[in-house]
């Protein structure tokens, strides 16, 4: 069952939308058996995981991490088929999109959100043209100086919009899987 759902998740989280991705761990809480058992497991109350995946902003960054924690999985950080594409023109971004890609990905296999963040933040100032990055985004450069100023941890939709920005995208991969690799 895991594997299926694995493929079932990443599948969702190619298309880099945020309703596909909700509803896809939606399924799978669903399917797991116990909407209750998941949402004591990832400590939340039933209602915030009815309301995650299914009200349109989606769930929060540490609420995601949480489900698909206990659901068994967590979150990496893939390059997109067409950035990782032969070096040539454009070469270099290429190498540090997939840079950035390995420093989110170790941020979410070690589960501090913390260090997450700072990622976050840390790719963010980065950025040469902050007004330029936010207009490739379903954000505002306020919005994203906000998440700063204000709250260091984004929304998932918040990251999942960035992230496509940068071409990254999420993935899925097995908790049990990745314990048995050097990944």
């Amino acid at each position: 069952m895991t594997m299926d759902v694995e493929k079932l998740l990443n599948a969702a989280f190619k298309t880099n939308d945020l309703r596909s991705i909700c509803r896809a761990v939606d399924a799978a809480v669903i399917q797991s058996g116990s909407i209750i058992q998941v949402a004591r497991a990832a400590e939340l109350d039933r209602v915030t995981l009815y309301r995650a995946f299914r009200l349109e902003r989606g769930p929060a960054l540490d609420n995601m991490i949480k489900v698909l924690r206990v659901l068994g999985f967590r979150l990496v950080v893939e390059v997109c088929s067409e950035a990782s594409m032969p070096l040539g023109e454009g070469g270099r971004e290429r190498i540090q999109t997939a840079a950035i890609a390995r420093r989110f990905s170790a941020a979410f296999k070690t589960g501090e959100l913390e260090l997450l963040g700072k990622v976050f933040k840390e790719t963010l100032c980065a950025q040469e043209n902050v007004a330029e990055f936010a207009a490739k985004t379903i954000r505002t450069r306020e919005a994203l100086y906000r998440v700063f100023a204000q709250n260091p941890m984004p929304r998932f939709s918040t990251l999942l919009s960035c992230l496509n920005a940068l071409e990254l995208r999420f993935g899925v991969r097995s908790l049990s899987h990745m314990r048995g690799t050097t990944r």
